[in-house]
This record gives structure tokens, C-alpha cells and sequence, in this order.
């Protein structure tokens, strides 16, 4: 694992946790994030990369909670550790609470460029009934400040969220393309098993939006951001030209990069490694750890597949269909070159200069398009 060119850093704490998360977080944990961030430290020193690095991410958790003095010591040693002269894109995930002129200031001067603020919908009471911590008022200050340090400002949103009106959803993207900001992430809400919303559901306390409602929602949403220049270049992307996430294609296009930090995942271009996702255990064994003592996933070629065209139909480029066919037995190419050709003809996909490409349509019926070709 010497030859990647991106890196993502967790920081699993947050303030509160949203009833819809299901993401490796904890709250009420601020005794434990000095010695996170040592083995952090610790983590960055073992790796020789023999590449420049060309993106870094912080997500999470809430990396905008990450104290200034440690996250200061955090990018010494990124710097001490990978050449970072051809560095790109540097991206913080925040929630609008957070972001101070202070906090600007000091993540701008450590070289991050990038602002990635957690909106998903502007509701007070919607946003309250999720447990998140903020409130509209928060994301309108964030908004106000953040343009004045940071060019490259990202939102996201989630669609499907229980008790958002068409009226308030569509009042929200308006609102939001007004705004001095680059990128858009539009998510479809993901119910997990477990979490309090899933819970709510079941108590039928909160009724989710119906598939028929969310899809016209989608549908809408895609031309309003059409119309003020916000371009799809991935299902749930959009971005002003020029301004998509070159750490997220790197994602999806699966090239190699590196994950520190609890349950972080890396990928050599063959195979994926899962670091420990118990924080006791990551804490006491962390700092002498290495990548290959980590769970390790290999990754077959049927699944190199799948995984492939999938993140290949899910962007605006889509997928190189010889590349898909280099994949297959030859008896198993007929059949998918039969299987494009009937997709065509339902207008769910098409093919143009020897790639396939998801139609508007065929977004919305993405995993049945897969089904098909698999």
C-alpha cells in the first residue's frame, strides 16, 4: 500500500447523533479524541507513498469539532509524511453549528480548500425531529462567512426526509442555488436498521414519503439545478463546472487510496483493507498497527464487476463498455451485449462512443438497469 494519490481521514466524534446516521460516530466522547488523534499521528508516520498525494478528505463523525491545536499538529505531520506539493483538493466536512471566522481561518491557513457544510433540509422542526444539531439559522451564518475564506463550499442535502412538504423541499433547493457555493450533494434517505429513525418508523411515529412522491422530488430537483448551472456529473453530484469532488471520482472511478483512522477503508486497485472499527481496541492497538494487520477483503473479479459498473453508471461519463467486457467469458458477453441492447430499447440506458450511459429515467431505476446487465 505505497501507491495512492488519495487519503481520507476519519474523525468518528460528533456533538449529537442524528437519528438517520448509521456511520461510525460517538457523541459524549471528548476524553477519548486526544488520544484518537495520537494514534492518527502514529498511523500517518508508517506510510511511505511513493506518489504525490492529490486529495485529502476529513469526514466523519464531525472532523469540524476536531480541535484546532491537534488538527494543526494532524497536517504537520501529513506534510512531514507525503509530498503534498500537487495537492489539489483538502476537504472538511462541517456542520453549519461549528464554522467560526476562527475555525475558517485556521483550516484555510493549514491549505484545506475545500468546505463540505451539512444542511439536508431547511426546517427547524424537521431538522429537530432528526435530532440534528442546528437549526436553519445556523446554515443561513455558516453561509454568510464561510464565501468570504472558502471559494470551493459544497452542501448536502437528503431527499426523503419524513415530514418535508414538495412545497418545503422545493422552497429549499431555490433557496440553496442562490447561494455563493460550487456543489450540491442531493442524497436519497437511507433507512438503517437500528438507528432511532428506524425505530420511529416502526413506532409510527414518522411515516416515510411515498417512492412515486421522492422520484418527481428527484426529477424536479435535477432541473432546477440544471437551470442555475449546477451540472449532474453523478447521481447525487452537481457541481459548477469545474468544481466536482475530484476525492469522490477517485471513489468511484476505484482508484488506490488510503484510510486512516477507525474503520477507515483503503484500496490498493486490487484489494480493500478495513482498519479496527472498535475504538477501545483501535485505541490501545492502534499506534502499532499496520494496514496489513486489518481486516482485508479481497475482492474477486465478479465483484471488481459489479462494482465497476456500477460507479460507472453512476456518473455523468458512465462506463467504457470494453472495459466491462474485458470482465466477462465469451459466452457471457453475448448475453450482455443482448441485455444493453433490450435496456436501450426501454430508454433506460444508452450507448454512445463506446460507453453506456444511465438515462434520467434509468437513474431512477438504477439497481433494476444493474440487475439487468449482471
Amino acid at each position: 500500500m505505497n501507491k495512492f494519490e488519495h487519503i481520507y481521514i476519519h474523525w468518528p466524534f460528533c456533538r449529537s447523533k442524528c437519528y438517520y446516521c448509521d456511520f461510525l460516530s460517538f457523541c459524549n466522547k471528548e476524553d477519548y479524541q486526544q488520544k484518537y488523534h495520537n494514534v492518527l499521528i502514529e498511523q500517518i508516520k508508517k506510510f511511505k507513498n511513493t506518489k504525490k498525494i492529490k486529495t485529502i478528505f476529513l469526514g466523519g463523525g464531525t472532523p469540524s469539532i476536531y480541535p484546532l491545536d491537534l488538527l494543526e499538529e494532524l497536517f504537520f505531520q501529513l506534510k512531514s509524511s507525503f509530498d503534498l506539493s500537487e495537492t489539489r483538493e483538502i476537504t472538511i466536512e462541517a456542520n453549519p453549528k461549528d464554522i467560526t471566522k476562527e475555525k475558517l481561518e485556521k483550516w484555510k491557513e493549514l491549505g484545506i480548500n475545500r468546505l463540505s457544510i451539512g444542511v439536508q433540509i431547511l426546517d427547524d422542526k424537521v431538522l429537530k425531529s432528526l435530532g440534528r444539531n442546528q437549526k436553519v439559522e445556523d446554515v443561513i451564518n455558516a453561509i454568510d462567512i464561510a464565501p468570504r475564506y472558502f471559494d470551493n463550499i459544497s452542501v448536502d442535502l437528503i431527499l426523503g426526509l419524513p415530514n418535508v412538504s414538495n412545497i418545503n423541499w422545493l422552497k429549499t433547493i431555490n433557496t440553496i442555488v442562490s447561494w455563493p457555493i460550487k456543489h450540491i450533494s442531493v442524497y436519497l434517505l437511507t433507512l438503517y436498521k437500528g438507528t432511532k429513525l428506524d425505530q420511529k418508523i416502526k413506532n409510527k411515529e414518522i411515516f416515510l414519503q411515498n417512492d412515486d412522491t421522492i422520484s418527481s422530488l428527484y426529477l424536479d430537483t435535477v432541473t432546477i439545478l440544471k437551470k442555475n448551472d449546477f451540472l449532474q456529473y453523478e447521481t447525487s453530484n452537481f457541481a459548477k463546472k469545474g468544481f466536482e469532488s475530484i476525492h469522490n471520482i477517485a471513489y468511484w472511478d476505484r482508484r488506490p487510496y488510503l484510510g486512516l483512522g477507525l474503520g477507515a477503508s483503503s484500496f490498493n486497485g486490487l484489494n480493500r483493507f478495513v482498519n479496527e472499527k472498535n475504538l477501545n481496541i483501535f485505541l490501545e492497538k492502534g499506534q502499532s498497527a499496520l494496514l496489513e494487520d486489518t481486516y482485508r477483503e479481497i475482492v474477486s473479479k465478479k465483484e471488481a464487476f459489479l462494482e465497476t459498473l456500477m460507479l460507472g453508471l453512476r456518473q455523468r461519463k458512465g462506463v467504457g463498455l470494453q472495459r466491462m467486457l474485458y470482465f466477462l467469458r465469451d459466452e457471457d458477453k453475448t448475453i450482455f451485449l443482448n441485455n444493453i441492447s433490450d435496456l436501450e430499447e426501454q430508454g433506460l440506458i444508452r450507448l454512445a462512443g463506446g460507453r453506456i450511459f444511465l438515462t434520467l429515467k434509468g437513474i431512477l431505476l438504477e439497481n433494476e438497469v444493474v440487475l439487468k446487465l449482471v
